[in-house]
């Protein structure tokens, strides 16, 4: 047993967990976690300037190193503050775990009017998180943070929420020190590999479907020597890419690019979804709408049960770890040789099917930014014209390194990100692609990546407008449009009034320019003026 003060507790969880970062603002009511903090040195943290910045700096921190992004805050705005980049790491996936304070134990949930006071904090919680809970007693805080990481290499990762009063914080307590580190995910069962091996082993056209799962459980090797095997390519989702280099003659295309995957879709006689589900704004979204036919066999594994058949009833579901599963089913299959069902002629021609708004200028671009950065570049994405582009046609090329709200679609993601991934990988290049409204959501937290020197850039596509809402407006209300006009500062400016490099570009300037924000010793900003039309066909 060991005697320590709230605060200590949850710092000495944090330590035991491998937890290196720590992002968030200090408060009054979380005052006891800071001072501990401030006592010790196995865990760096990063000061951001808004809570919701902090949040998102732990997403970006969680996707670019797949370790739990943490974050403390203070209570009620503090702590209210996460809730939209909450809701993004729901969407995504993403292992988040948020420690807020609250106000004292013998006031929550009586509507006192207490400082800061939001009652029942926690339920604002718990629509956007795999588990929120608020403790109810001290020696409860070094159980709770180890629970929180337990459950984030158990099951599906997501955001974790744990309110503690400030009494708690301060208060000595006597507890158990946890190891930290427990928990592995559950292994597939032998009777459902046996019969996917069985049903993939006859199969004429099999084809993968790659979901973030994939990458969530280091099953990138595992999933390609599965689509050597079988001679299947490879449709990855969003959040998929990057589990096969996309240079790779087996991947075929970001899975809502219907004019690139519906006729493979369509073609499979039986297709393997691992780590994927089938998220409606992908698969039922503008563009493609899926289903399998009657001749087609679906399966489906995942490591959530609640996920399987919620959209497309599998012929067979397989719960379990990705990384188990598809090395399982390929020791199953054993050596023997692919049907070679595809024409790979076929389909390398559909891979770079794009539809008429998929301008020569939008390609250059998107190939320009490409070419430009080195092959482990982590590439952040806010919601910009150029990033829903991006989403399909920027070619990824190993995991981990394209981040991409895709579950939320947020403005204000692409700033804050971009620092997490950068104290996450600082040995890789990082660059963010924003817009010029999505920029300005989050320019504060480009005083972050000053004060820690952070060699970030920011790339701001300005079109002096929310470019693609007077897109949608123009075409759904007969060319009427309004409201989406801004009034923008000079962004180079800017740039320097906060410490940082900063510049305006073109296209043909745009390789150079991110040559040097790579090699800089702080963060850059380069605007780039350039008007990108999505690529929706309503």
């Amino acid at each position: 047993m060991a005697s320590l003060t709230g605060g200590e507790w949850v710092v000495d969880a944090l330590s035991a967990e491998g937890v290196r970062h720590v992002f968030g603002i200090p408060g009054v009511h979380n005052l006891a976690i800071y001072d501990a903090l401030l006592r010790q040195s196995a865990l760096a943290h990063v000061l951001a300037r808004h809570e919701a910045g902090a949040a998102f700096m732990a997403d970006g921190y969680a996707r670019a190193s797949g370790a739990p992004g943490v974050v403390v805050v203070t209570t009620g705005p503090g702590a209210t503050n996460v809730l939209t980049p909450l809701v993004e790491s729901y969407a995504g996936s993403t292992p988040v775990v948020v420690l807020m304070s609250d106000i004292a134990s013998a006031l929550v949930g009586r509507d006192l009017g207490a400082l800061h006071e939001v009652p029942n904090q926690i339920e604002c919680f718990r629509p956007v998180a795999r588990w929120a809970e608020a403790l109810t007693e001290a020696r409860a805080i070094p159980a709770a943070v180890h629970t929180a990481f337990d459950l984030l290499r158990t099951g599906r990762p997501g955001p974790v929420a744990i309110s503690i009063p400030n009494d708690f914080l301060t208060a000595r307590l006597e507890a158990e020190p946890g190891r930290g580190g427990a928990g592995r995910r559950p292994p597939c069962h032998p009777e459902a590999i046996a019969a996917a091996a069985r049903r993939l082993g006859g199969a004429t056209r099999p084809l993968l479907i790659a979901g973030g799962g994939v990458i969530a459980a280091g099953a990138e090797a595992e999933l390609v020597a599965l689509a050597r095997r079988l001679d299947a390519p490879v449709i990855t989702s969003v959040m998929g890419r990057g589990a096969i280099s996309e240079r790779d003659p087996l991947w075929h295309g970001v899975l809502p690019n219907r004019r690139a995957t519906e006729p493979v879709l369509q073609a499979a006689d039986v297709v393997l979804a691992v780590g994927c589900r089938f998220a409606h704004r992908s698969t039922q979204g503008l563009l493609l709408n899926l289903s399998f036919g009657p001749g087609q066999a679906l399966i489906h594994l995942d490591l959530d049960p609640r996920v399987i058949g919620l959209l497309f009833k599998p012929e067979l579901g397989i719960v379990g770890d990705a990384t188990d599963g598809l090395a399982r089913l390929l020791a199953a299959l054993g050596d023997g040789r692919p049907a070679g069902g595809w024409d790979h002629g076929w389909r390398a021609g559909l891979r770079g099917a794009a539809g008429p708004l998929y301008t020569a200028e939008t390609a250059r671009l998107v190939e320009t930014l490409r070419a430009a950065l080195p092959d482990d570049t982590i590439v952040v994405c806010d919601q910009t014209g150029l990033n829903y582009w991006m989403e399909w046609h920027f070619p990824v090329l190993a995991p981990r390194t394209f981040l991409y709200p895709v579950g939320s679609a947020t403005l204000g993601y692409g700033v804050p990100a971009a620092i997490g991934a950068k104290i996450a990988r600082p040995d890789r290049p990082v660059v963010a692609v924003v817009g010029d409204g999505g920029f300005l959501y989050s320019v504060n937290e480009l005083a972050t990546a000053v004060k820690y020197r952070l060699p970030v850039v920011f790339l701001v596509l300005n079109d002096d407008r929310f470019g693609a809402i007077k897109y949608l407006q123009e075409t759904l209300f007969a060319g009427r449009w309004g409201e989406a006009d801004l009034v923008n500062p000079d962004f180079p400016a800017l740039a320097k009034a906060f410490g940082a490099r900063g510049e305006r570009v073109t296209v043909d300037t745009l390789p150079a320019a991110l040559t040097r924000g790579l090699a800089a010793d702080g963060p850059t900003l380069l605007e780039l003026p350039v008007a990108v039309t999505p690529p929706w066909e309503l």
